[in-house]
C-alpha cells in the first residue's frame, strides 16, 4: 500500500499579485477519503497451513505466517516481512528495512466475513507516524480451511486517519509556497521555472503551469524526468477542490478535497 505522494493533494494556486490578499486558496487543504469503484483491482491472498501467500503484491510473495522476520526481495520500500495470526479474524503484518520497522498493518475481517478493515501505520515517511485506514469488501472466498482473511478483496475507500496530508499553501507575489505535516515543502514561481522539492524521497524538483484562474498543472520530477503530473481545479465556492493525478505510467487517479481553514 502505498500512501499518496507529497503532491497527492496540493491545492496549487495562481492569482495575480494584486489579488493575493483575497486568495481563496491560501490556507490548509485536506484530501477527502478516496473512494474506489467496482473496477478497482482486487487484492488476492491465501493464509493456510502456516503460510501467507500474497498473489497480487508487487512482487508476489509467499512466506511462513509464524511472526518471524523473513527476507523479501524485489521491493524498494522494505527487505523483510513478518506475518502473525492474532486470532481467527485478525492478522498483523510488519515490514522492515535494514532491521528497522517501516510499517505495520493490522487486518480485521468482520464477523460475517464479508468485509475487512486494514489499519496501516507508517513510521518513516514523516516526523510522526502516519495512520491510514481502508475498508474492503469480499469478492470471493479463500480455499476451504483457510484463514478468514483469505480470498479476493476489493478496496472501497482509503483515508489518512490522522490527517497527515493536510497541506498549507501561501501565495506571495509570483511564488507559491507549500508545506505539509509530512515534512515536505517547496517554493516555486508560477511561471514554469523549476524549483527544488524538499523533504521528499519521490521528487527532486517541481514546476507549475497556469491553465486558468482556477486550474494549475504541477509537474513533479525525479532526476530531471517528469514522474507525476497533477492538475488542480478549485471549485467556484473556494472551499472545494478536484485533483487529477497522472503518474506518467498510465495510472490516473482523481480525488476531491476541502479547505479546513
Amino acid at each position: 500500500m502505498r500512501i499518496l505522494s507529497a503532491s497527492s493533494f496540493l491545492g496549487i494556486i495562481l492569482v495575480s499579485p494584486a489579488c493575493v490578499a483575497q486568495s481563496v486558496f491560501n490556507g490548509t487543504w485536506r484530501p477527502d477519503p478516496q473512494v474506489f469503484g467496482p473496477t478497482h483491482k482486487p487484492e488476492v491472498v491465501l493464509l493456510m497451513n502456516g503460510a501467507y501467500d500474497c498473489q497480487t503484491c508487487a512482487p508476489p510473495y509467499k512466506i511462513k505466517a509464524d511472526g518471524a522476520d523473513q527476507a523479501i526481495a524485489g521491493n524498494p520500500y522494505y527487505d523483510s516481512l513478518s506475518v502473525r495470526v492474532v486470532d481467527d479474524r485478525t492478522v498483523l503484518k510488519i515490514v522492515k528495512r535494514g532491521g528497522k520497522t517501516v510499517a505495520e498493518t493490522k487486518s480485521v475481517v468482520s464477523s460475517d466475513g464479508n468485509s475487512k478493515t486494514d489499519v496501516q501505520t507508517m513510521y518513516e515517511m514523516a516526523p510522526s507516524p502516519i495512520e491510514m485506514t481502508s475498508h474492503s469488501v469480499r469478492i470471493s472466498a479463500g480455499s476451504q480451511g483457510s484463514h478468514l482473511v483469505s480470498g479476493a478483496w476489493r478496496m472501497t475507500d482509503l483515508d489518512v486517519s490522522n490527517h497527515a496530508e493536510d497541506t498549507i499553501f501561501k501565495v506571495s507575489g509570483d511564488t507559491l509556497s507549500m508545506s505539509d505535516r509530512l515534512g515536505r515543502s517547496f517554493s516555486a514561481k508560477l511561471d514554469g521555472a523549476e524549483a527544488p522539492y524538499k523533504g521528499s524521497d519521490e521528487f527532486s524538483s517541481v514546476t507549475l503551469k497556469l491553465i486558468d484562474s482556477h486550474i494549475i498543472e504541477e509537474s513533479d520530477k525525479r532526476g530531471g524526468k517528469v514522474v507525476k503530473i497533477s492538475r488542480w481545479d478549485v471549485g467556484p465556492d473556494g472551499k472545494t477542490m478536484h485533483v487529477r493525478l497522472d503518474d506518467t505510467q498510465g495510472h490516473v487517479q482523481e480525488q476531491d478535497g476541502h479547505k479546513v481553514e
